[in-house]
């Protein structure tokens, strides 16, 4: 069985890539393609990878799945997308590195998913707008500790993305950035599926509403639908000219005050970020989708 594991980051995709696979789970049941919900798969994961974690052996594990989240005999790729399959929300940022813990969970999750063939897909983001972010939607307790620690030049995803390689080697590695998920959504859903329905996907375009203004969604789905684009670049450049006029700026818009940086600082770690993304596009075995 193939598994495609959407390990997040958090506060990236905010679960809508899973929601529009689920809602065209009809199509994609009969290409042999589950999409479970996290409720259904995150607890089975965890509590397996915790018992792994402490030595203790999980045998039952993969029958045990697919019974909880409704895979059989005639699944061919079982799609488990939940941040929280790698890190719960607190575990992501201790101020100087990004999921810092994430080393022994993966060893867990090679050990759980031995024997089956395993995609993993993450989306980075600027630390000048993940950190604000992850500090609004932390607990008080914890932002206070982070911003204590925090040092934002420090953070690398590469550090990440190079303990994805270390500790599951053979497992396919597939990251893109969330700034250019407008451009890459229509492909990721098809990649992190791995089969596109007839049709396409059934509404695909509502995620355009997360950086749209009310409206702009559906005339982008609508000038698309009668004006086919030719190929994913001609695509592109319609979301582009799209984008250009009626993109919400407040919906983009992050409180940097949390952190305690200057404007200046943005454009370091922007330019810090840019230079990380080419590290890793650079590194073996990693595949970097960018439009």
């Amino acid at each position: 069985m193939d598994i495609a594991l959407h390990l997040g980051a958090h506060l990236t995709d905010e679960g809508q890539l899973r929601n529009c696979l689920r809602a065209n789970q009809g199509s994609l049941s009969r290409a042999g393609v589950v999409v479970p919900r996290p409720r259904d798969c995150l607890a089975p994961v965890v509590e397996a990878a915790n018992q792994v974690s402490e030595g203790e052996e999980a045998p039952d594990f993969m029958p045990s799945l697919c019974s909880a989240v409704g895979a059989d005999e005639g699944t061919r790729r079982l799609v488990l997308a939940a941040p929280g399959l790698l890190a719960r929300l607190p575990e992501v940022l201790d101020g100087r590195v990004l999921y810092p813990q994430a080393g022994p969970r993966l060893q867990a999750l090679r050990k759980l998913f031995a024997g089956q063939r395993v995609e993993i897909f993450f989306c980075i983001r600027n630390p000048a707008t993940y950190v604000p972010a992850f500090l609004a939607n932390a607990k008080a307790k914890h932002a206070a500790k982070v911003q204590q620690n925090l040092a934002g030049e420090a953070l690398r995803w590469s550090q990440l993305v190079t303990d994805f390689r270390m500790f599951w080697p053979e497992a396919r590695l597939t990251i893109w950035c969330d700034e250019d998920t407008p451009f890459l959504w229509h492909p990721l859903l098809e990649k992190v599926a791995g089969v596109a329905p007839e049709g396409g996907f059934a509404g695909s375009y509502q995620w355009f509403d997360s950086v749209m203004v009310e409206g702009g969604a559906e005339k982008l789905e609508a000038y698309l639908g009668a004006s086919p684009p030719v190929d994913e670049e001609h695509r592109q450049k319609v979301i582009a000219a799209f984008l250009d006029k009626f993109c919400d700026d407040a919906k983009l818009d992050v409180d940097i005050g949390a952190t305690g940086w200057e404007e200046a600082q943005l454009d370091v770690l922007t330019q810090l970020y840019e230079d990380d993304v080419t590290q890793i596009a650079r590194m073996e075995g990693v595949q970097v989708l960018q439009p």
